[in-house]
């Protein structure tokens, strides 16, 4: 049986209709962001451990609040203003800017980082590293996951009105907390490398600007894209892989390997500029191919990251959101071939 559906498309089979079109409150999409978007930039790289979370579930939930909230209104953006994922990639950045450098100052700290590459009172090397971890995991795989498996929560705005009067004040109060958390505990920065961030974070909302008024007027570039899988894996995982394998331990050749993270970064870029117009949600199986490369390397790199509870939740959710995935990728091909 086939029923036509929003845009003219049809679904073949009441089944295939109902996975289509979504009933459910917006609260269930922000729950899956803030999952989603936490697992990769906490659990993942073994920044927080299950043991933290069982010891502490109040900060757990503080946690996916903050990391839900946000990635849903950059969600939420994307749909009302059809924002391709170069651009999606550009608010990542930001986003990881205000996270890191605003929120918890990491940016600024030469503490935690000492062996990372300095200038004026900013860890330039971890500066270009985070941003780019938040923008690839906790923002653009976030949304495209979303995209691959549920393409009808984000596929048009959730949020109205009310969602952001209550978004945005818990939180600018979630940032107020960690920013008093950190202060306390020693990483008050200095005036000078706040200001440089704010104006990096301004160039990168300009850039995003420009980037969300020419959208429609791009065209695909690079057809051999879906034949390059593994080179842009392989990137993903060993760019966001560096910390895990090195940290402290022993120096890095600094000024070298900060202009790799860049040139990288700006691969990465070009990479999620182009891969949209693979469409995700009609062939999903290039990205999902991509995504499931790229799991794998974060899942052997973070070992030495992750505490061994934390290494079975990781393994355990990588399985089954890529069985998922994966079904859905064959579901999808065969929606689309019937249509």
């Amino acid at each position: 049986m086939i029923k036509e559906i929003e845009g003219g498309e049809t679904a073949t089979s009441d089944s295939e209709l109902k996975y289509y079109i979504s009933t459910s409150s917006p609260i269930v999409t922000i729950f899956l962001i803030s999952l989603l978007s936490f697992f990769g930039a906490e659990i993942l790289t073994g920044s927080t451990s299950i043991e933290g979370i069982v010891a502490y579930p109040i900060s757990f939930i503080i946690s996916l609040a903050f990391y839900g909230f946000q990635v849903s209104i950059i969600a939420d953006i994307s749909s009302r203003y059809s924002l391709k994922t170069g651009t999606i990639f550009i608010l990542g950045l930001i986003y990881g800017i205000f996270e890191e450098g605003f929120a918890i100052f990491t940016m600024e700290s030469t503490k935690t980082h000492t062996l990372w590459l300095s200038f004026a009172g900013i860890n330039i090397t971890w500066t270009i590293y985070v941003m780019s971890l938040h923008a690839v995991i906790t923002v653009s795989i976030t949304l495209l996951i979303m995209r691959v498996i549920w393409p009808d929560r984000i596929s048009k705005p959730f949020l109205n009105r009310w969602s952001y009067a209550a978004m945005l004040p818990v939180t600018a109060v979630i940032y107020v907390f960690l920013m008093k958390g950190a202060i306390s505990s020693g990483r008050a920065p200095q005036a000078a490398p706040v200001i440089y961030l704010i104006i990096l974070a301004a160039i990168l909302f300009l850039l995003a600007h420009r980037s969300m008024k020419n959208d429609d007027k791009r065209k695909a570039s690079d057809p051999t894209l879906s034949r390059n899988l593994l080179l842009p894996s392989l990137l993903w995982g060993i760019f966001l892989g560096i910390p895990f394998l090195v940290g402290n331990r022993f120096p890095l050749i600094l000024i070298p390997m900060t202009v790799i993270l860049g040139a990288i970064l700006f691969y990465l870029y070009r990479y999620f500029w182009k891969l949209d117009f693979i469409e995700p949600e009609r062939k999903p199986r290039i990205f999902w191919a991509t995504y499931s490369v790229f799991l794998a390397i974060i899942l052997i790199l973070g070992v030495f990251n992750r505490t061994l509870s934390s290494e079975v939740i990781a393994f355990s959710c990588v399985a089954i959101l890529l069985y998922v995935g994966w079904n859905k990728v064959k579901f999808t091909q065969k929606y689309f071939r019937n249509t």
